[in-house]
This record gives structure tokens, sequence and C-alpha cells, in this order.
């Protein structure tokens, strides 16, 4: 039985992981892909571990998985011993919102530890599913946020009562062909046509002493997103077609065919090498460094009294202060430094990581693609940038309620209410921590929804 102790031992001595654990979310992805790769039939595992894995999946018993560790080749290996080490009945998972020994579960619903057989310990272990299942996430997130900018672009075009041709067909279709511009630009186009909101046409706009009496052009923060945004929308539909191939592949080693007459079905490659992932995710830090800068400077934009169009500095209720108190408050300054300084630690992270490759194992792993290190380093992009989203949209908020704004369209419409049930107009200076977190507690749900669903819309 030495083959069965040399599986268990290859488990044993990775359970050496550190530093926070990934979410249950990422966890029921990482068991899903792993899964999935087993079942092409060319990782030599029995039917029963599939089996094994499939009752684990239906019974939402998730393993709890400390994020460090990975060099992304030989694979995962760090990681995916905790998915090993909950399948033979060792180890803690998720279940029904709490963590719970595994050992716990299986004897109350008279399940035997799975014991390891010829090569699954190592198939089990050698693959790319834990930067995988958290590159998935990732991507559905970033889906949603590009949505929501393109939401909140709209806003800002009503607050500041900004062009709308630089959304157009003539800009985004006719005079140039790029599928991720013209599609931002429609997002926005459609949002402001539900508003039936359309700036008037150029050549209708009066000059009198060489001035114009209309603003006849917005800064790049607002005209340009479609083209700021267009490349990102074409780098998630590239990162898609990357993923849906990494999470369809067999990826451990060594690979055993089906055809015992071909020399080549046995084989030693590098499929637990996580490039396309690695390269995935730093393409997607720097789309998010984009949201992230585009976001501040729409904020300063509509925040500061020199460029917002007639709004009170800092977006403060002045009006509606008696004039001997309207020198005491501040309005929604404090945001706008949130905003700018949550920006700046979002952009730090968005430096590449697979380019810092290490030699590892005596030289045999001499190259190796970091993959779970960049999902990681993208998935703590994610998390300031819901929150200075957050930011944005109660800022945003607070601008149409003094411009007097009254939404219409359906979508726009859904999401004012979302953020009116947790973040209240600002009349006066007050604590605003436990609505920024409500807040954003929603949104970030809202999203995870999203994924589960498929539905297109922020």
């Amino acid at each position: 039985h030495q083959s069965e102790q040399l599986q268990e031992n290859l488990v044993a001595y990775l359970l050496c992981g550190s530093g926070p654990v990934l979410s249950p979310e990422v966890a029921r992805a990482i068991l899903t892909v792993r899964l999935n790769s087993m079942c092409r039939g060319l990782s030599g595992v029995s039917k029963e571990l599939i089996e094994r894995m499939q009752l684990y999946l239906q019974k939402d018993w998730l393993p709890v998985i400390p994020r460090e560790g990975s060099l992304g080749a030989s694979g995962d290996l760090v990681p995916l011993a905790y998915l090993a080490q909950v399948l033979q009945g060792q180890g803690q998972v998720y279940c029904d919102g709490k963590t719970r020994q595994i050992s716990e579960l299986l004897t109350e619903h008279g399940v035997e530890p799975y014991r390891l057989k010829a090569k699954e310990g190592l198939a089990l272990v050698n693959g790319t599913s834990a930067m995988a299942g958290l590159f998935a996430v990732n991507l559905n997130h970033a889906h949603y946020l590009l949505d929501l900018l393109c939401l909140n672009t709209s806003w800002l075009t009503l607050a500041l009562q900004g062009r709308t041709e630089a959304f157009g067909t003539l800009v985004n279709e006719k005079a140039k062909e790029s599928r991720g511009q013209s599609w931002v630009a429609k997002q926005v186009r459609t949002l402001l046509e539900e508003e039936n909101y359309r700036s008037k046409p150029l050549g209708q706009i009066n000059i009198t002493n060489s001035r114009t009496q209309d603003w006849v052009q917005d800064r790049y923060s607002l005209r340009c997103v479609p083209q700021i945004a267009g490349p990102i929308y074409d780098t998630l539909l590239l990162l898609e077609t990357w993923l849906e191939n990494e999470i369809n592949s067999a990826s451990d080693n060594p690979l055993i065919g089906t055809d015992p007459r071909s020399a080549d079905e046995l084989a030693n490659g590098g499929n637990f090498y996580g490039g396309y992932l690695s390269q995935g995710m730093d393409y997607l830090k720097i789309s998010l460094a984009h949201i992230a800068d585009t976001v501040d400077r729409q904020v300063a934009y509509i925040i500061d009294d020199k460029s917002n169009r007639g709004l009170p500095a800092n977006l403060a209720n002045i009006q509606n202060l008696p004039e001997d108190e309207r020198n005491l408050h501040h309005g929604l300054k404090g945001l706008h430094q949130s905003v700018s300084a949550i920006t700046s630690e979002i952009l730090q992270r968005a430096t590449p990581g697979g380019i810092f490759s290490r030699s590892a194992e005596s030289h045999n792993q001499d190259k190796v693609s970091l993959g779970m290190s960049a999902a990681v380093q993208c998935s703590e992009m994610i998390e300031p940038l819901f929150t200075i989203m957050t930011l944005q949209s109660a800022v945003l908020a607070q601008a149409l309620d003094l411009r007097g704004v009254k939404l219409q369209g359906a979508r726009s419409v859904e999401q004012y209410e979302r953020v009116r049930r947790h973040f209240p107009f600002i009349g006066k200076d007050q604590p605003m921590g436990a609505f920024i977190e409500n807040l954003r507690s929603s949104l970030k749900d809202q999203s995870s929804r999203k994924a589960r669903s498929g539905n297109d819309q922020a």
C-alpha cells in the first residue's frame, strides 16, 4: 500500500498554507473547476473520487483554503492540498454559513472518509484550479464594476448637464469601429435615453460676445469614457476565452490518455503552468486601475464648485441651511478625500505580478507563473474599488438631488433607490461610516447575485 501512503504524504507535506483564507464563493469555484478538470478523463483518477467531489459540491461542503503559498507551477500545490485534505475527511470546511470540521459532517451524514488511490493525491494538487477559481470570481466582479461605471457616467452627465454626442454613433460607430468602445458608448447612451436627456445640438448653441451660451464639451474623464472603458470591455471578453479554455482543460501532470496503442498516452508536460491565468489577472489589474482612476477624476469633477456647473462646493446642502450656519458644514468633502486616498492604494497594486517569477524546488521549477499571486493581488484591488464606487454612487446621488433631477429609467431608478436605502441625502455634517459599509455590502451582494444569475444589467 505504499502507493496510497505516497498519495497521503503528497497532500500532507503541502499543508503549509498561510495568510487570509479564501471566501466560500472562491472555494466553491475552486472545487467546481477541479471537478470539471478531473472529468476530462485524463488525470488517472477513479470514478469514486469524482463521485466524492460531486457529493461535496452538492452538500456545499467547501474547503477552507489559505490563499498564500502557490507558485502557480506545478499548479496550485499548497492551496489545492486543502481540497485534497477535506476529501480525506480532515480539516475545515464552510457549511451553512459556518466553519465546521469535515470529520463531524461526515459522521453526521454517515459518510466514510475517502482513501486516496494511486495518482489521486497528485492529480488533486497538481493543477491550476485555485487560481482559475479566484480568476472567475474576480472576472465576474469586474464585469459588474464596468457596468456600474457606465451607469455612474450617465448620472454624472445628468448632474453636470453634460454633452451627449460623445456617446453617439458618429463618434463611436461611424468614425471608429472598436467593439468595446461601441459597447460602452451604447450603454451610457441608452441610460441617458431612458432619462429622456439629450444635450442641445452644437449647431444650435448661441454665441454672444465670442462666448458660447452653453457648454460645448466635457472633461476627458466624462467625454472619453467610451475610449477609456472600451479596451476594458474587450479585455474582459479576452479573459473569458482564456478562462473558459483553462477550466475545461486537464491541468495536472502526468496526463494519461485513453488509447493504449499510442506511444503518447502517458506524458509529462506543463499544463499546470498558469501562464494564461497569470497574464490574464495582470491584464485585469491594469483595467481595474483605469476604472479606479476614472472614478477618482469623475468625483473630483462633480465635487469641485469650479467645475460642477453651479452646484455648491463639496455638494453641501447650502441652500437649505440657515445663512449663519452655511460656513459650518462640509458636504461630501470627506468622501472625496477618501476616494483620492483609496484610489492611490489601488493604483499601487496594478504592477504586473507574473514578471516576478522565482526559481524554486532546486531549480526544477525554475520559471513559475505566479498566477495565484496575481489573482490575489487582483482581488485586493477589487475590494477597495467597490469602496470608491460606493462613495462615487453616494456623491452622484447627492448631486442629482441638488440638481433636482428625477430619474425615470428603470435601471437608474432601481440603483438610486438602492443607494438611498443605505445612504441618505446629507443635509448637515454627520458620520457616514455606517452608510458607506451598508451600501458597499449591498453593491457587492448585487455583483455576486448578478454573477450567479447571468443578468446583464447593473
